[in-house]
């Protein structure tokens, strides 16, 4: 199994990074980056896109140009191939993160785990107001294992995040009812010392029957600068193997992507086009 993320907070595009990077997507998908307004969004979106190209060239020992992406009615990418490999990305906050496999489906995702950022709001009005996509097993576990505000976060995100795994394994996108998920987390809290930590313990009742003996959820925890920190949660089959993430940064990921060469003639428009987006 493949699983890798960029720490997209740290890369802040150069003129000949950008425009390397715009030749090796397809027009289509640099025409639907284009029309972010802020250059962050921009920036996620073109680094998932090289991350794809990235990951199959790895998995298929092909040139990262080779492969024609397309989309599913609910907007995933996915390769026709007479190779069974299934992968999937995630981004937010300050990571991108993807994994692949050639055992069934996957499902990935990421989502702030501990940041510096206070909240807006105490957890249990956001949770009371997500009542119904929680059962009572995990609304306990929000908001009555501790009263430490910050601890109540962490663990609706990570709830939040097995949930949309699953979804995004499925490949359903929305209007998957999310209360039919009922997840039994056994390890609580993750072990700060080991950097390394993938948790496979939660298991998944779907419908009051368990999923356990089909489907594994990796866990792990991606420590961050300023101490703060990001979950990265993937929903597999239990053929899979059972591994951390690999942090890769922006250079090798450009290294190993060859251009498409259809972006040649407006290239220079795509790097003006970012520098004019709004920044946050």
């Amino acid at each position: 199994m493949y699983r890798f993320y960029i720490n997209c907070n740290n890369w802040t595009p150069t003129r000949e990074e950008w425009i390397h990077a715009t030749r090796c997507i397809t027009q289509t998908e640099l025409e639907r980056i284009d029309k972010f307004m802020f250059q962050r969004d921009a920036k996620f979106a073109l680094a998932g896109q090289l991350l794809i190209r990235y990951l199959l060239a790895q998995a298929l020992k092909r040139k990262s140009s080779s492969f024609e992406i397309r989309r599913t009615e609910y907007g995933r990418p996915y390769i026709e191939s007479t190779e069974k490999f299934d992968f999937n990305l995630s981004h937010h906050h300050q990571l991108v993160a993807i994994a692949g496999t050639f055992d069934g489906l996957v499902g990935c995702d990421t989502m702030e785990y501990r940041v510096n950022t206070p909240p807006r709001e105490p957890v249990e009005p956001l949770t009371n107001l997500l009542r119904n996509e929680f059962t009572k097993n995990e609304y306990d576990f929000i908001l009555n294992k501790t009263k430490d505000e910050k601890i109540r976060f962490r663990h609706f995100y990570r709830l939040w995040s097995l949930k949309e795994s699953y979804v995004k394994w499925l490949g359903q996108g929305v209007g998957f009812t999310l209360s039919r998920m009922n997840f039994c987390i056994k390890t609580d809290e993750f072990d700060e010392k080991n950097t390394q930590q993938v948790l496979s313990d939660t298991i998944l009742e779907l419908d009051n029957k368990s999923v356990n003996d089909q489907l594994r959820f990796d866990e792990q925890i991606i420590y961050l600068p300023n101490n703060e920190q990001q979950i990265i949660t993937l929903c597999s089959s239990t053929k899979t193997n059972c591994q951390p993430f690999t942090e890769l940064n922006i250079d090798e990921i450009l290294k190993n992507c060859t251009p498409l060469n259809e972006n040649k003639p407006g290239e220079e428009k795509w790097w003006n086009n970012f520098q004019k987006k709004t920044t946050k």
